[in-house]
């Protein structure tokens, strides 16, 4: 049986609703939050409807991330860095949150407080920034802007978050994971390869790439049939080329 994390705070949650009058139409909206917040935990990325989604959802993300996310999942850093993004774009823009019970980061806060006792969670700053923009968003109903010198051009905080998300699911594939394990976040690509050293392309954007040489799983086998068991032995940095088709 699943122990979902945080059972306590979907009933804070739900207290909380009843208690601020909320209506049905409120919640009307929360299949297509759930959706988005259950594709940016499987896939590398995400789309601008997906943002969009999660721009105007506010607590209702955090609420989808406790249906969806376990208390072990809860300590792996690839699944703690992805719900941390999720809260970041639900909270990132306050005056577009649509729903008037999800302004208040109740369940956001308490996620928070769980990622601390994590591991990826226990590194200097990386909830207390999160909690501190999250709280700073929603008690001015502004976001908070980064800081730039006088002079230089405005950061595009949008298109940075999306880079950083792509960046950081990348590095969690390294030496020694398998082929099945590189699967989860690349595909193939046409042009010239073999079993021992193929490139690959993000899900979601196939001109972020990155060059990959295996070991054979075995021997014995065909050493043209790629097997879900090579093991990597070296991964390129990813970088930026136009698709190859076959």
């Amino acid at each position: 049986m699943r122990h979902y994390i945080l059972t306590f705070a979907l009933a804070m949650f739900s207290i909380g609703a009843i208690a601020q009058d909320c209506t049905q139409r409120d919640f009307a909206s929360f299949d297509d939050v759930n959706a988005a917040v259950s594709r940016l935990l499987s896939f590398p990325g995400y789309t601008g409807f997906d943002e969009k989604i999660l721009n105007r959802s506010g607590d209702l993300a955090a609420v989808a991330v406790t249906k969806s996310v376990t208390v072990q999942q809860m300590n792996s850093p690839e699944k703690a860095r992805q719900v941390l993004l999720i809260l970041h774009m639900a909270f990132a823009v306050p005056e577009l949150i649509a729903d008037s019970c999800s302004r208040t980061p109740t369940v956001a806060l308490l996620l928070l407080d769980e990622l601390e006792r994590t591991e990826y969670g226990r590194q200097p700053n990386v909830i207390e920034n999160a909690r501190f923009e999250i709280r700073h968003n929603t008690s001015t109903g502004q976001p908070l802007e980064s800081v730039t010198l006088p002079g230089s051009p405005a950061v595009d905080s949008e298109h940075t978050q999306w880079v950083s998300s792509v960046l950081a699911w990348s590095d969690d594939i390294k030496p020694g994971m398998t082929r099945k394990n590189l699967l989860r976040v690349f595909t193939t690509e046409g042009g010239v390869s073999t079993r021992t050293h193929r490139t690959y392309v993000l899900k979601g954007c196939p001109y972020i790439k990155v060059d990959v040489e295996f070991a054979a799983a075995s021997q014995e086998r065909d050493l043209s049939t790629e097997l879900p068991d090579d093991r990597i032995i070296k991964i390129s940095k990813p970088y930026l080329d136009y698709s190859v088709i076959d």
